[in-house]
């Protein structure tokens, strides 16, 4: 755009300096006339046969000061367009690379949200777990005492048991009969 618009003042100035070239040449020739002029009325003479090519000088200036502008004009939408597409990709591009990382972002957060989440239960779960193993081992330790009490006591009313016949045996037969 830049280079369309430097193009165009390029011309306009082009335009411009011919324009103000064709004027000085025109008003030295007009005044080399008016000054060489014998009577009065060849000075107006003078100036109206001039004033017919300047007016037409002025109206082709004009015409070409259009065109320059069409063009241009012309030029810039051209470029405006080829422009707009590439700006319409990269937009779309930059767009497309936002959500990306955005959603990955978004991903990671909700990932740190979780493991945060998992090891603030974990010590729970792991105090939990761990008080019902000692409750369960607590208790089949005293379920496993009171057998092992039961068992000794059974032992221990057998062998008192047995250590009493011997002797109720021997009283009897040691008593007269």
């Amino acid at each position: 755009m830049s280079r369309s618009l430097f193009q165009t003042a390029q011309q306009v100035s082009e335009l411009h300096l011919q324009m103000a070239q064709t004027i000085l040449e025109d008003t030295a020739s007009t005044s080399q006339a008016m000054i060489t002029a014998d009577k009065p009325t060849e000075v107006f003479t003078v100036t109206a046969s001039r004033a017919q090519p300047t007016a037409d000088r002025l109206r082709a200036y004009q015409q070409q000061l259009s065109r320059i502008a069409t063009d241009t004009q012309t030029k810039l939408i051209r470029v405006a367009g080829e422009h707009a597409e590439e700006t319409a990709r990269a937009a779309r591009e930059f767009t497309d690379e936002v959500t990306r990382i955005t959603s990955e972002e978004t991903e990671r957060t909700l990932r740190q949200q979780q493991d945060t989440m998992r090891q603030l239960a974990n010590p729970l779960d792991s105090m939990v777990d761990s008080a019902a193993r000692q409750a369960r081992a607590a208790m089949g330790n005293g379920h496993d005492a009171a057998e092992h009490a039961g068992q000794a006591a059974g032992h221990a009313a057998q062998a008192a048991a047995a250590a009493a016949r011997p002797a109720t045996g021997a009283r009897r037969e040691g008593q007269p009969s």
